[in-house]
């Protein structure tokens, strides 16, 4: 069974920075300077382990599995890019966003690049080429629809609505890495259970990034400011006692007093309510881990431990 490990990853994150480097647009598209900054950091490529990692457990060729990790990653890339400058965000992975140093325009046309890119590696496949073109187009038009949804939910959002945004803006591009996998394997077993763990593992993953944004940020695009769904705020409002007044003010135009509120929900006991619903989800992915087909269990097993191993790293750096 194959696993996500260190050298693993440090093997993989090598190729992929080759093929990159061989797939960067023509120095006189425009793109060439932008497409090379971004890619000077590369991330953990989480997705383009899991679609690899999948692919040597179904024991896919190795190029098939590489396009395909590429593809998977090119694609949540796009996004990123594009969700900078939804979020007029400044800084990505220790460096200037490419919205903030390349201006919106070539953001643009570069997070279009990366998606028309990942349709072209994912059309390498000989075999499967159609089904997996449609799939990576499927996983971005889910997670679009959930992007629009975070954008639209500008009044407070229940926990049933906040979910629902959640796993819409996560769970399909860490489900296409796997899903991939086995349609080009030919593999055909019910992945329910499977899909099922990968959607708790993105919420647990939005929720620890609803925390971060209301104890670590700065910036005057943190949720608060951009009256976004987020699970810390709505615990607050649902779990805490005395927020009429933060109620009221959300509900507002009013952005005076941010960090008043910021510090005031950091303080309360919505963060340790929203920790304990990680726990609980990550409980129930750790059980469903029995359900998933027997070539992907170690894949799962290993995506629940990943979530796991980062949400301890970041409590420690909290508590810190």
């Amino acid at each position: 069974m194959a696993s996500i490990k260190k050298n693993s990853n440090a093997d993989l994150l090598n190729k992929l920075y080759t093929l990159f480097q061989r797939e960067l647009p023509r120095l006189d598209s425009g793109l060439a300077q932008a497409a090379s900054y971004h890619f000077r950091t590369s991330g953990k490529a989480f997705r383009a382990q899991l679609a690899f990692s999948s692919g040597k457990a179904l024991e896919l060729p190795e190029e098939d599995s590489l396009h395909w990790a590429a593809a998977c990653e090119l694609l949540h890339n796009a996004s990123l890019i594009h969700d900078d400058i939804s979020d007029s965000s400044t800084h990505r992975r220790g460096q200037q966003s490419i919205n903030q140093y390349f201006g919106s325009d070539v953001a643009l046309c570069l997070g279009d690049w990366m998606v028309a890119k990942s349709f072209e590696l994912s059309a390498r496949n000989r075999q499967h080429s159609a089904k997996l073109v449609a799939l990576l187009a499927k996983s971005m038009q889910d997670t679009c629809h959930g992007q629009t949804s975070d954008l639209t939910q500008r009044t407070h959002a229940p926990i049933r609505t906040w979910k629902r945004i959640a796993a819409g803006k996560t769970a399909p591009l860490l489900i296409a890495p796997i899903k991939g996998a086995t349609i080009a394997a030919d593999l055909n077993e019910d992945l329910t259970s499977l899909e099922r763990l990968i959607t708790l593992c993105g919420l647990v993953y939005q929720a620890r990034n609803d925390i971060d944004d209301l104890i670590f940020s700065d910036q005057r695009s943190n949720d608060l400011h951009g009256r976004k769904p987020n699970l810390v705020i709505t615990l607050f409002i649902d779990k805490c006692m005395q927020n009429d007044g933060f109620l009221n003010w959300f509900g507002s135009n009013d952005i005076s007093r941010v960090r008043h509120w910021q510090t005031r929900i950091a303080a309360s006991a919505a963060i340790c309510r929203t920790n304990e619903l990680i726990d609980l989800w990550l409980e129930e992915a750790s059980v469903l881990i029995r359900a998933t087909p027997y070539p992907l269990y170690g894949i799962s097993t290993q995506l629940v431990s990943s979530v796991k191993q980062n949400i301890v790293v970041k409590r420690q750096g909290q508590i810190a």
